[in-house]
């Protein structure tokens, strides 16, 4: 079997070499972070996985690419959408993307909401917003990495710990889909914007 771009790197590292940060290109960067996260790059060339991230923003290399990249170049959309759709979850139960995701759920969840219309209102000072924020944040990274570790056993006793003792009389919740189905309709109208433009820089060269 052919060895991809980081297997080859790694062979070469066990073999002695000094693999040189400082002169790993653009297209390389590129083809390993379509397989790999910036912890194993790090890992790789004996730096800071900020140090990854940092060069990767400044080429503009981003997991947003690569999906836009393999849409324009798909015939088969229904092929390429559930390959998308495993990357996806992939890249959610990867641990190295707890952080981020446990931020941006807290956003979605919490804090771009009432709770900040109370802050607006002066019912909450900026420190007991940052100590709320703060707890979310760390109960949404524990729920996630309890996942990614494939610990559903430890979750549902935890979940059902809670329904036995709390929230009986709330009110059944609804199931809000509509936000999380307009911001997907936004990213499919931008993949084929970027179709058509690329369509049309084609026939104009």
């Amino acid at each position: 079997m052919k060895q991809d771009l980081y297997q080859q790197l790694n062979l070469r590292k066990k073999q002695g070499e000094t693999l040189e940060w400082d002169k790993i290109t653009k297209e390389q960067l590129k083809e390993l972070f379509r397989e790999y996260p910036d912890s194993a790059i790090a890992d790789l060339y004996n730096i800071k996985k900020e140090q990854v991230r940092a060069k990767r923003y400044k080429w503009n290399i981003k997991q947003m690419n690569y999906i836009i990249e393999d849409y324009l170049n798909e015939n088969d959309n229904k092929k390429l959408f559930e390959g998308l759709n495993q990357s996806a979850k992939n890249r959610l139960l990867d641990k190295n993307n707890i952080n981020t995701i446990s931020i941006a759920l807290t956003h979605y969840l919490f804090r771009n909401g009432v709770v900040e219309d109370m802050h607006a209102a002066g019912k909450l000072s900026q420190d007991d917003m940052k100590a709320l924020n703060k707890y979310m944040v760390n109960k949404i990274a524990g729920i996630l990495e309890t996942i990614s570790n494939g610990e559903w056993l430890k979750l549902e006793l935890l979940l059902n710990y809670y329904q036995q003792r709390y929230g009986k009389n709330w009110d059944t919740p609804i199931s809000n889909t509509e936000e999380i189905e307009l911001e997907y309709q936004t990213f499919l109208k931008q993949i084929q914007e970027s179709q058509k433009n690329s369509h049309q820089n084609f026939t104009n060269n």
